[in-house]
């Protein structure tokens, strides 16, 4: 679906909620997420926000505004008029952008060991907008955003992804098709995940005489899967054409986008 956006930004916001430990403290972790994407969304159009522009200003925000329990990775990125996306991550959600049927750009994890991502916290001892990965994109008509948890990238190649996007006839058919395979390659026992292959390179496989047989650790990675996918239609006389990736100062200009964007979930 196209949206004409006559904001002066439209944010992606993809959350992935640590259920496992919220849940032996009887804590819903849905709950602190929902609040902190709520709290970014009345944000929007906070002044100061519309000066700057600045994704990590809007996630300090929307975190000292956020009284649930609980704890989250978050990804939030700004896309303006001129075709730059402001991004502002904080563990292992993932962002890349392809264009002309290669991925130009990739957000990576921030991660404190494998499999333990940076995380905003409802307490002292978690992460702060402080800790974001904060960067630049300036994109061109035509570049497809895809976003979304962990539960997509770690089932699925950026190969797979580029394939999905070229073969899908919109955003929104992409964000289903991507979320299916992930789903579908997160409980196949038998896939050699991009999970497995990180976790193979950082030393945890099977037992040494397992190896001797043959055997490795494969398998997808069951987890919550969150996608969003963008198209980039207009571009409003950027000043610089190009992928240049910049450090994020905030205090760069911009009006709005046309984009098709859409949103699948996997549970």
């Amino acid at each position: 679906m196209l949206v004409e956006y006559l904001l002066l930004q439209m944010v992606f916001q993809v959350i992935l909620l640590s259920t496992d430990r919220w849940a032996e403290k009887d804590v819903n972790p849905a709950l602190f997420s929902r609040e902190l994407m709520r709290n970014s969304s009345n944000f929007l159009n906070d002044e100061e926000l519309q000066v700057n522009r600045d994704p990590q200003s809007l996630l300090m925000k929307a975190h000292a505004a956020t009284s649930s329990i609980g704890s989250a990775t978050v990804i939030i990125a700004m896309l303006e008029k001129t075709g730059t996306l402001k991004i502002a991550s904080v563990g292992d959600c993932g962002l890349k952008i392809i264009r002309k049927g290669q991925v130009m750009f990739s957000i990576y994890p921030q991660e404190h060991y494998f499999d333990c991502p940076y995380q905003i916290s409802s307490e002292a001892v978690g992460q702060t907008y402080q800790d974001a990965v904060v960067c630049s994109v300036n994109l061109m008509e035509g570049d497809t955003i895809v976003s979304g948890s962990d539960g997509l990238f770690d089932n699925i190649f950026d190969q797979e992804i580029i394939s999905i996007v070229s073969e899908s006839p919109g955003v929104d058919e992409a964000a289903k098709a991507l979320a299916e395979l992930a789903r579908k390659h997160s409980v196949d026992v038998t896939f050699d995940s991009p999970y497995s292959i990180e976790a193979r390179s950082r030393g945890f496989d099977v037992p040494w005489w397992k190896k001797l047989l043959g055997a490795k650790l494969i398998g997808g990675k069951m987890d919550d899967i969150t996608v969003v996918v963008a198209k980039v239609k207009t571009v409003a006389a950027p000043e610089d054409e190009g992928g240049d990736i910049e450090q994020q100062q905030g205090d760069e200009q911009g009006i709005a986008v046309a984009v098709a964007s859409a949103e699948q979930n996997e549970e």
